[in-house]
C-alpha cells in the first residue's frame, strides 16, 4: 500500500533509507529539508510504501520549471527494498499521474549510475535520456 507521507517521524525514517543507497550524493539533512519545507510550499510530495507494517519504499516527487520552462516533476529520490523490484512500476505509475493531476508536462530523475543501466531500467517506462549534465568543482 502506497501512501502520502506528512510526518516527521517518517521523513526521518525516509532519510535512514538514504544508508541503503550505494553511492548516494544526497545527504539526509538535504533530503529532510526538502520533505518537509516542499511540504510547506507544496513543491514537494513524499510517499511511502508498506508491507507488513514495514516500509518497503518511497518516493520524493519535487515540482519545478526545467531549463524549457515547463512545469516538470523531479523524482528526487526512490528507495525500494530488493525484495519488491516490482514497486518501482507502480512508484512511476504515481509520478504519472501525479504529474497529470499537477499539469506537468515532464518527468526527470537523476541517477548516478552507468548509462547503459540506466537506459535498459527505464526506457520500458518512456524515460529516454534527455540532457548530458557536466559538473566542474569549485576550489
Amino acid at each position: 500500500m502506497i501512501k502520502q507521507i506528512y510526518s516527521n517521524d517518517i521523513f526521518l525514517k525516509i532519510c535512514d533509507k538514504l544508508k541503503e543507497v550505494k553511492n548516494c550524493k544526497l545527504s539526509a539533512n538535504t533530503l529532510y529539508v526538502y520533505m518537509v519545507s516542499g511540504m510547506e510550499i507544496k513543491n514537494t510530495f513524499t510517499y511511502a510504501s508498506y508491507d507488513n507494517g514495514e516500509m518497503n519504499g518511497c518516493l520524493v516527487l519535487q515540482l519545478f520549471n526545467d531549463m524549457d520552462g515547463d512545469l516538470s516533476l523531479l523524482m528526487l529520490f526512490i528507495w525500494i527494498d530488493a525484495h519488491y523490484l516490482k514497486l518501482l512500476e507502480e512508484f512511476i505509475h504515481l509520478g504519472n499521474e501525479k504529474a497529470k493531476e499537477l499539469h506537468a508536462k515532464k518527468i526527470y530523475f537523476i541517477a548516478n549510475k552507468n548509462e547503459k543501466v540506466i537506459e535498459r531500467r527505464t526506457s520500458k517506462f518512456g524515460f529516454t535520456k534527455a540532457y548530458v549534465t557536466y559538473r566542474k568543482e569549485v576550489v
